[in-house]
């Protein structure tokens, strides 16, 4: 009986410190970082996962490939967006203490050493790109909001997960299609989180101007020598003039700023009329052609949804919204929607090269660039605690307004704007 409970005892002890030492190796040595400068992005922390494979299976790609193939058109797409602000990679080494990412067991208790690394850097959201295999390969993109702890997925089983190269086209696609599916997912969390960052950065004001330095005295400069006068030529007035000087007043002398007088017989060339010549202040007027062709075989007319102008403290909650107006319009199925990267790529050509142009003629010009007839703007903006979300559908090339509609939500009550967008894009463009 006693050597029984002897063996139970020794065998309780083994687990407690097989246990103990389990969520020793689960714990890593974080370093806090200081607080990055306020902004109302939504900062992203991204990690690369991939899983360790059993039975003598191995990835084709090492993990160092994997999380460069994927982090570089992830960190692009995020970032062109305007929504979202990635955490530096050094950021990140300086909070693992130079420990390196792969070495570390991220998925352990619920993503409990993810989350801890997001908090060290600030970030609002973990971002995690998993590839896995459960017989059968898969990957999965997570976003956890480290305020809230809420989770959001999609679960995927592609197959350039595991290849080596060749396969930055896929990677891209993927990314494309498990962002709008998380956005779908998320859109309402996002938008919460931005407009809290945005009260909270216009209650601090703008942020401090550097203090001006003020220059060092220069030290003293040595006096310049003045040089002693050259003697007098046919091209410089004398001082004054004698008798008896070769000068005479039938000949007066002919000073350096005076031009000789042409002979008769010389032919000079007519000096151009500044009043044909455009100032070089303004450039030369060219037409730009258009970037895309339209598609006549699809019978659909090509729409700009352009980004909704809001106070800087809200920028990246009209961001969202104008993610989720232009996935409600493209629901209708009646239009084809500029995807953000050709309006971005127009709006910088248009900026380098055309500048001076008015607001109206500019988006006259960059549908016409773009083979688009018509757009949506609008703008977001406060009333006391009301937000209110106005948007207007414009007939590119006559300028004309072809209808204007609103919204307005309650303080805290966001997702009335999100939840009233399907009934806005239809009374916005008329369809039924």
């Amino acid at each position: 009986m006693i050597r029984r409970y002897r063996e139970r005892r020794i065998l309780f002890l083994s687990c407690l410190i097989l246990l103990l030492g389990m969520s020793a190796c689960a714990r890593i040595k974080l370093q806090p970082l200081p607080q990055p400068p306020p902004t109302a992005r939504l900062r992203v922390l991204f990690l690369p996962v991939s899983d360790a494979l059993t039975g003598g299976r191995f990835w084709k790609a090492p993990q160092e490939e994997y999380a460069a193939n994927i982090a570089v058109p992830l960190v692009r797409f995020l970032g062109a967006t305007g929504i979202y602000e990635m955490v530096p990679q050094g950021d990140v080494e300086a909070a693992l203490s130079g420990r390196k990412s792969d070495e570390i067991d991220w998925n352990r208790s619920n993503w409990a050493p993810a989350r801890n690394a997001g908090r060290a850097v600030h970030a609002d959201y973990v971002v995690i790109a998993r590839r896995g295999y459960q017989g059968f390969f898969f990957f999965q993109l997570l976003w956890i909001n480290l305020d809230t702890g809420k989770v959001y997925e999609t679960l995927d089983h592609p197959g350039p997960v595991q290849q080596v190269g060749g396969a930055q086209r896929e990677f891209r696609k993927i990314i494309r299609e498990t962002y709008h599916e998380i956005f779908q997912q998320a859109k309402a969390d996002l938008l919460a989180t931005a407009i809290r960052k945005g009260r909270h950065l216009s209650r601090q004001g703008p942020p401090p101007e550097p203090a001006v330095k003020i220059p060092a005295p220069e030290p003293p400069r040595p006096a310049a020598v003045k040089p002693l006068p050259s003697p007098p030529t046919r091209q410089e007035e004398p001082e004054s003039i004698e008798e008896g000087d070769a000068f005479s007043p039938a000949q007066p002398p002919r000073t350096a700023i005076e031009q000789p007088q042409a002979l008769p017989d010389e032919k000079l060339a007519p000096a151009a009329d500044p009043a044909v010549q455009p100032p070089a202040s303004l450039p030369a007027r060219q037409d730009l052609k258009p970037t895309l062709r339209a598609t006549p075989e699809t019978g659909k007319m090509r729409l700009i949804v352009q980004d909704l102008e809001a106070p800087q403290p809200m920028q990246v909650a009209a961001l969202i919204l104008t993610e989720a107006l232009r996935e409600e319009i493209y629901k209708l199925g009646s239009f084809e929607l500029v995807n953000r990267e050709d309006l971005t790529r127009a709006m910088e050509e248009l900026k380098l090269q055309h500048s001076g142009l008015v607001q109206e003629e500019g988006a006259l010009r960059m549908g016409r660039w773009l083979a688009a007839k018509q757009s949506v703007t609008g703008r977001l903006g406060s009333l006391g605690r009301i937000l209110l979300l106005q948007v207007k559908y414009t007939d590119i090339e006559t300028l004309e307004t072809l209808a204007v509609t609103s919204l307005k939500a309650q303080t805290g009550n966001e997702e009335d704007l999100l939840n009233g967008l399907p009934d806005m894009a239809r009374r916005l463009l008329q369809k039924p």
